[in-house]
């Protein structure tokens, strides 16, 4: 993604058409192709005059129908969709471009209850920062520091940093303490014109960006990354509404080649019904001659050993999970999606079975992606291994590790525990030593702490108590449970509790990708699910 800044006033008639004009001049200036996007307009986007005139100085009138997100009426009548629609249009829109230039509120458009608020979760959602403009016209400095204060808190309290602080119209004796954050001034009765220090500080603002992920960032992320280099996915499952929802959605948005098992007149008849469309999807059927005669003498041949007949493997194959495992081993899809129907063992067999573990791996685990307010954890095992031993838990940790990379969080593994450092006795914790010895002695680049409590992991103040000076305590992101038990309970107790979107599991150590679905999942953890097994294949 970009370089990119979110432009706002933080009130009505602040000066903004001349500040972000001179900041669009500065980011001209440094960056090479630079673009502007309105994430909210107040109806017909041609009739848009201040964003129709900054997107004229970038010679870009021509991105005019796509260069916007939604329009404020729709997000007032449903935040979540809108936001949905904000991120796709702007990922899509800000792909080719070095800098973007996203405006919020400018002069004239309506002042309506929590819009900074909504700025706030508006650039958080767009993985960026905040550059504020407020109005000096009038206002004492302590009257300007108050209003600027509290616009900060309100922008900030959803997640997004105010990385600079324009004051427009500002007096002559203008003196600000804004603590960390960079402030320029536009001295009142001149013209916008940035260059020098303050033009720095702007540029500065543009690269900082934002550490925050929202889940809907996130989302938007994975379908980003399929979409640049697509996969076939199958989806056993065709029989069930959800699954066909989610094709004709994954469809719509170009993130994976997708394969149905089913019949197809029975399929296509019921997509029709649904009144979606999934005319581009495969459907593949399960009694395929072709196929199952090709499927069942590679499935007899790698279990031979274990004294299955091609008779035993045609029967194996009557299973959708086993069909759709084949079809990935034969290198004719991916990866596989499966478990809306079926248990998560029903699911994950056969790929034990044919798919196999990669060189180097112990135990085939399963992680979650926990996304919350304004960050990504990944938890494990929580859903393969119940009592894994301690080499079994370095195995998972090592695991679970590649995959926070692979999505974009540095790790820093905690191996949990009831007892943090040497502060508890009994086997339990002796297995969650000895997973730690071995987890730091084969991965000695890996930030690794254990045994650790939860909360001496994620609570700085608590691990400045517990383990003062460990690198992983009070900042871990990857979280290792000693138990399937424990692993479980844990993520459902945040998903419920916080809020938190768990996606998962996600299985880690197979040589392709296979990926379980919740029975209760809704079309939503179908995509994410879909999208996060196609990046999976382009890794693999």
């Amino acid at each position: 993604m970009p370089k990119s800044i979110y432009f706002t006033a933080v009130e009505g008639n602040a000066g903004t058409q001349a500040v972000a004009s001179a900041y669009l001049s500065v980011l001209q200036s440094t960056y090479q192709k630079v673009g502007v996007f309105r994430a909210f307009t107040n109806g017909p986007v041609a009739n848009d005059t201040a964003f129709t005139t900054l997107l004229e100085q970038a010679g870009r009138s021509e991105d005019l129908e796509n260069a916007w997100g939604v329009t404020r009426t729709s997000y007032i009548d449903d935040e979540t969709a809108a936001m949905n629609q904000l991120i796709t249009r702007y990922v899509k829109y800000a792909e080719s471009f070095d800098a973007v230039l996203i405006l919020g509120v400018l002069d004239n458009d309506p002042e309506i209850p929590g819009v900074l608020a909504r700025t706030g979760r508006a650039a958080a959602n767009l993985g960026t920062s905040v550059a504020a403009v407020v109005s000096g016209a009038l206002r004492t400095p302590t009257q300007v520091r108050l209003r600027t204060q509290a616009a900060i808190r309100e922008i900030e309290s959803a997640h997004a940093p105010v990385t600079a602080l324009i004051v427009a119209d500002a007096a002559a004796n203008l003196s600000l303490d804004l603590g960390s954050t960079p402030t320029v001034l536009v001295p009142e009765g001149t013209q916008a014109a940035f260059d020098g220090q303050d033009a720095r500080t702007l540029i500065a603002a543009v690269e900082h960006g934002s550490t925050v992920v929202t889940p809907l960032a996130f989302q938007a992320g994975l379908i980003a990354r399929a979409h640049q280099d697509k996969k076939t996915i199958v989806m056993p499952e065709a029989e069930d509404d959800r699954i066909l929802y989610a094709t004709a959605e994954l469809l719509a948005r170009d993130v994976a080649n997708i394969v149905l098992v089913g019949d197809e007149a029975s399929v296509r008849a019921r997509a029709k019904e649904l009144n979606i469309n999934i005319d581009a999807a495969q459907i593949v059927a399960l009694d395929d001659p072709e196929r199952v005669q090709r499927y069942a003498t590679k499935f007899a041949e790698l279990r031979a050993k274990k004294g299955v007949t091609y008779e035993q493997a045609v029967e194996k194959l009557k299973d959708p999970s086993y069909f759709g495992t084949m079809m990935v081993y034969m290198g004719e899809a991916d990866g596989m999606v499966s478990g809306a129907n079926h248990t998560t063992a029903n699911t994950i067999v056969p790929s034990f079975q044919t798919i196999k573990t990669k060189p180097g791996t112990r135990a085939v685990s399963g992680s979650f992606l926990m996304l919350l307010e304004d960050r990504v954890w990944v938890f494990a095992d929580c859903a393969v291994n119940t009592n894994p031993t301690p080499e079994d838990l370095a195995d998972i940790a090592r695991s679970s590790a590649e995959t926070a990379r692979a999505f974009g969080v540095d790790p820093k593994v905690a191996m949990l525990s009831y007892s943090t450092g040497t502060s508890g006795k009994g086997p339990d914790v002796d297995a969650v030593v000895e997973a730690t010895r071995l987890a730091k002695e084969q991965n000695p680049d890996l930030a690794i702490e254990g045994p650790i409590q939860f909360d001496a992991a994620v609570s700085p103040a608590v691990a400045d108590k517990k383990l003062p000076g460990s690198p992983v305590a009070g900042r871990a992101n990857v979280f290792i449970f000693p138990t399937l038990n424990a692993g479980n309970i844990g993520y459902k107790a945040v998903q419920r509790s916080s809020g938190a979107v768990a996606i998962g599991p996600l299985l880690q150590g197979l040589n392709k990708p296979v990926n379980d679905l919740s029975r209760g999942a809704l079309v939503e953890d179908i995509i994410n699910t879909v999208a996060i097994t196609a990046i999976q294949a382009q890794q693999a």
